[in-house]
């Protein structure tokens, strides 16, 4: 990602946190879809519960601003120059990711996230309805 904006004369820092800022928001979404529907199927919460929850901001800002931390944290801690000496050259990583592939990620992760969903728990699909798992 650093190659590929600071050959386009943009920003990489920004670019590369926006970017990394989505994957984080990506997963962790996911992630949450995935713990409301085991949380109603086990009876933890109920479902009035879940809904309070799902409508209350507090939730959502934790989310952002922890999402928003963490990548600070984990991307800006080192210098710019200590990631153009990692991305100068022939780095490992350089010769098998590919831009497109980063392009790519953040949409497959998406796509597998529901085509997963949909397999466990079932839902409706063209107006047909899929059963899932049987738990």
């Amino acid at each position: 990602m650093y190659i590929a904006y600071s050959e386009k004369n943009d920003d990489p820092m920004f670019r590369t946190f926006m970017y990394m800022t989505l994957l984080h928001f990506f997963i962790a979404v996911s992630a949450l879809i995935y713990l409301e529907k085991l949380l109603s199927i086990t009876n933890a919460l109920s479902q009035s519960t879940i809904e309070n929850i799902k409508q209350s901001y507090a939730p959502w800002v934790a989310l952002i601003s922890g999402i928003l931390c963490l990548t600070y944290i984990s991307y800006f801690r080192k210098s710019l120059d200590d990631y153009a000496a990692i991305f100068s050259g022939w780095n490992a990583a350089n010769k098998y990711i590919k831009i497109w592939m980063l392009i790519v990620l953040p949409f497959l992760i998406l796509f597998l996230s529901i085509n997963i969903y949909i397999m466990l728990f079932g839902g409706r699909i063209l107006g047909r309805q899929v059963t899932g798992l049987s738990f």
